[in-house]
């Protein structure tokens, strides 16, 4: 019998020919296997039962690394027999275009130095010893360096780097057989250090191979600061335990008080200094290793990093090293703080000569190599939570290097191919076919130009390795977005039908129906700001989502805000606005009176305002009435310090969180006023607009409460007064918890609705995801929560493309 089998998945760029001829030989058929576009396909010949056993064994056995979905066996026509020759053994031919399928291709992504060539590094007998770009069949950059599909090493930028004669061989067997970025020492790319070393600094030297990583090494162990390229991009490093070191990175990147990510030698290293769970620890040394959020250790013998480099922050944003390079370098230097070459927004810097004029003498040198970038990629970031049933939630707050361009697997298949444009201030857009979707890695803020430009050459370049000839766009519906007005424009260009525009927290909602399979739920969709169907700015959303439909059921109660863009930035105005709202209560004490009265004609004159139900700008307000924070000079700051605050006094009062609830959940259930029940905690209180039945939140009254409590408190002890801010800081927390759970009891009563779907980047707050998640299962309902994509908007591409395909 002479089969056809084909095997769809990511079942390229990770030897999975390799393992499939191996394979073939010891069942002892005859044949090929070859890459056919972004499949693989196999001929083989052999007796009815061994191909049978050999198929199945293909749907249970595949290489590190690999994915699959399909395998399909079918028998040969005398035609296709005729046009494949078959050797007496089995073998690896040449890669074919292929022809495009019903589904998006699965290609691998960048994939972290595995165990095999992280020994043969360090073993001074091998070949490859300090050997710092070593990788195999398993792992090295995949997706970064691609030109197309087929994978192939012409189809990669390695095309550029010819072996030696023993890469060579080794290409032809063992464990970098056909492994398309194997290089050595006397093949492939080197390192080349440039900077000024020595006394004399004017002079600009070049280094390369051993003495390029000693000059790196001793300089950062000296204090300084170096741009090396990683897999992805342009990275700074530097000590994370000089003070004046991490402030000059600071300057330089244009970062005032941002927490940096620390990158460790190793899982020893990260224990010393953060608690590491058992799935903390996997995502660490996962082919990804993206960035994961630890608990920072508060032991008094833990080694202390500057002030600067965590800040506030109660985690660490620690990872461990992809590539050798890293490892080398941080096996002398220890932990160092790693981060992206570029300004918070900007898009990641991929060029030797842009580093090169930008940062050279910025910094005290550069550590690199010429093998091309292609895809510029950011570092994954993600966090962990726990469960009540003691399993934990992976949760991703930045989706890039290791995870695209993964696809999203729906469970039912798109109507049309699709081109999601997503959001603005986390760029990242979207490809769907069939029943996969594929995202785009984190861009930055849309209205950076060179985000603009790199997005759209990410999306040409997408468009191209993956053959998506989109027949329909689909973007937000916030007529100011960058992404929308770039959306409109491909649309004209191609010839398409204007952009289907969909509501920004409805695509929320829609991406985790997306991920989970779902045909309806209850969307809790919180976040700072997205235009809303009435022409006002939502974010705190209660909706009912069945198929392509919404209903917006709930939200909190609007807010005149003014200022545009800035309130956003400034929680003092934001407090200003929610103290103008509640007629007289003071929210913040304002030392700028001339300040207080612009606010107040602004608002009273309808200058710049507009009508508001973030939960974001809330969390601002509340900060800056419990006197925690009163600015964001990054995105979410205020939130953060609140949640820290919260955090702080739930860790000296375990329980804290869960008796609050059940003092809450008992008020709100008597109908009792806040006034006749002084010792329970504040809570929003849940009123029916009369128009259409719509129910909203009150949080003006709410706000008031917390503020009147805080000044009855005046006077005190400051660390009296501290604990009492980590107090009303949870107790906030647990309002917001309760008020959820409230309002999705009453959605479930009138729809019969029991799924609840959980997104937006509000929900990156920890005690607000796990109190939501946990008190709505011990309510009886179904909880599901972004996993593939983040909360946050680098995931609304998802969503817009899944409603876009539904729709007909």
């Amino acid at each position: 019998m002479t089969a056809e089998i084909t095997v769809t998945g990511a079942v390229q760029g990770i030897g999975y020919r390799p393992f499939v001829a191996e394979l073939a030989t010891e069942y002892g058929l005859h044949g090929n296997v070859r890459n056919s576009g972004g499949i693989v396909r196999i001929l083989a010949e052999g007796s009815e039962s061994v191909i049978c056993a050999f198929t199945q064994k293909l749907r249970t056995a595949y290489p590190a690394g690999a994915m699959v979905i399909s395998v399909t066996c079918r028998k040969c026509s005398e035609d296709l027999i005729k046009s494949d020759a078959f050797a007496s053994d089995f073998i690896i031919i040449e890669s074919e275009q292929g022809i495009l399928s019903e589904e998006l291709p699965v290609f691998p992504p960048d994939l972290g130095i595995c165990d095999d060539c992280m020994r043969e590094m360090q073993d001074p007998a091998d070949r490859r010893y300090e050997y710092p770009l070593i990788s195999c069949a398993s792992c090295g950059p995949r997706y970064s360096i691609l030109k197309s599909l087929p994978y192939d090493r012409e189809a990669t930028t390695m095309q550029h780097f010819e072996m030696c004669p023993t890469c060579s061989m080794e290409y032809g067997k063992g464990r970098r057989r056909h492994a398309q970025t194997i290089s050595c020492h006397d093949c492939g790319p080197q390192i080349i250090f440039e900077g000024r070393v020595g006394e004399n600094t004017a002079k600009v030297i070049r280094l390369e191979k051993a003495d390029a990583m000693a000059a790196a090494i001793r300089i950062i162990k000296d204090g300084g600061i170096i741009g090396i390229k990683g897999i992805g991009g342009y990275q700074l490093a530097a000590t994370p335990f000089a003070g004046e070191t991490v402030d000059r990175l600071r300057k330089l990147k244009g970062r005032e008080k941002k927490p940096f990510a620390v990158m460790f030698p190793d899982l020893e290293t990260v224990r010393t200094y953060a608690s590491v769970s058992t799935a903390e620890q996997r995502l660490l040394q996962s082919s990804a290793r993206p960035i994961v959020l630890l608990p920072a250790k508060q032991e008094e013998n833990v080694p202390v990093f500057s002030a600067e480099t965590c800040g506030e922050s109660r985690f660490i944003g620690a990872f461990l090293p992809a590539t050798g390079l890293h490892r080398m370098i941080l096996k002398e230097t220890g932990p160092l703080i790693v981060t992206s070459a570029n300004n918070s927004g900007e898009p990641m810097l991929v060029a030797d000569d842009v580093f090169r004029n930008r940062y050279l003498t910025e910094t005290d040198g550069m550590l690199y190599h010429e093998r091309q970038i292609l895809t510029p990629l950011d570092d994954s970031v993600m966090f962990c939570v726990s469960s009540e049933d003691g399993g934990f939630m992976s949760c991703l707050i930045r989706r890039a290097r290791g995870y695209v361009p993964l696809p999203v697997f729906l469970q039912t298949d798109l109507k049309s191919t699709v081109f999601a444009a997503g959001g603005d201030l986390k760029g990242a857009f979207a490809l769907g076919r069939g029943s996969r979707i594929i995202l785009s890695q984190f861009l930055g803020d849309m209205a950076d130009y060179g985000v603009q430009q790199n997005y759209r050459s990410e999306l040409q370049r997408m468009e191209r390795i993956f053959g998506a000839e989109p027949q329909r766009v689909v973007c937000d519906m916030h007529p100011g977005y960058y992404s929308s007005a770039l959306a409109t424009e491909y649309a004209k260009e191609h010839h398409l039908p204007a952009p289907m525009r969909i509501q920004h927290h409805h695509a929320h909602i829609a991406s985790v129906m997306a991920e989970h399979g779902l045909t309806s739920c209850i969307g809790v969709a919180f976040d700072g700001t997205g235009y809303g169907t009435d022409g006002q700015l939502w974010g705190g959303e209660f909706l009912h989502c069945s198929h392509s439909r919404m209903q917006r059921m709930g939200h909190l109660q609007y807010v005149t805000l003014c200022g545009g863009d800035r309130v956003s930035a400034d929680a003092r105005l934001a407090a200003a606005c929610y103290e103008y709202a509640s007629e007289g209560t003071t929210l913040y004490s304002e030392p700028d009176e001339s300040r207080r009265r612009l606010t107040e004609a602004a608002l009273q004159n309808h200058i710049n305002t507009i009508q508001s139900s973030s939960m974001g700008r809330l969390f601002d307000a509340a900060a800056c009435a419990l006197e925690i924070r009163n600015a964001n000079s990054y995105e979410g700051e205020c939130a953060i310090a609140l949640e820290n605050a919260a955090a702080s006094y739930l860790q000296q009062n375990p329980g804290a969180l869960t008796r609050l609830i059940e003092e809450i959940s008992a008020v709100s259930q008597t109908g009792q006023t806040h006034a006749d029940a002084l010792e329970h905690e504040p809570f929003l209180r849940i009123f029916r607009e009369e128009a259409d039945g719509t129910l909203q939140a009150d949080q003006i009254t709410f706000l008031q409460e917390l503020r009147r409590k805080m000044q009855s408190c005046k006077g005190i002890e400051a660390s009296e007064y501290r604990n009492l801010q980590g107090k009303m800081a949870l107790e906030f927390h647990t309002a917001i918890i309760c008020t959820t759970v409230r309002m999705c009891e009453e959605i479930r009563t009138r729809t019969g609705e029991n799924t609840v779907a959980l997104s937006g980047g509000v929900f990156a707050n920890r005690i607000l995801l796990q109190g939501c998640t946990g008190y709505l299962r011990k309510k009886k309902f179904m909880v599901y929560c972004n996993e593939s994509v983040p909360f946050n908007d680098g995931g609304i591409s998802l969503g817009q493309a899944f409603l876009a395909g539904m729709d007909d």
